[in-house]
């Protein structure tokens, strides 16, 4: 097992996972926010999307695939 292989392996797994959550949260943030808006009739501010809704998931997407990839890699050497 080599820790350096092991660290950036679960580095990128964390990375591509959190961008994808960041774009799926920010277009779901922006249609709950979008129909919100249509139905109180107001025009809502959609850079709530990007600020609260796809950071956050971003960042706990990657803090969770980061631990889960190298959990799976420590159980893999067994």
């Amino acid at each position: 097992m080599n820790p350096v292989k092991t660290i950036l392996k679960a580095m990128a797994i964390a990375v591509v996972s959190a961008a994808m959550a960041f774009f799926v949260g920010n277009f779901l943030g922006i249609a709950v926010i979008g129909i919100y808006g249509a139905v109180k009739h107001i025009t809502p501010d959609y850079t709530i999307a990007y600020r609260i809704v796809g950071l956050s998931v971003a960042g706990v997407v990657f803090v969770t695939m980061f631990i889960g990839a190298i959990v799976y890699d420590f159980k893999q050497v067994k």
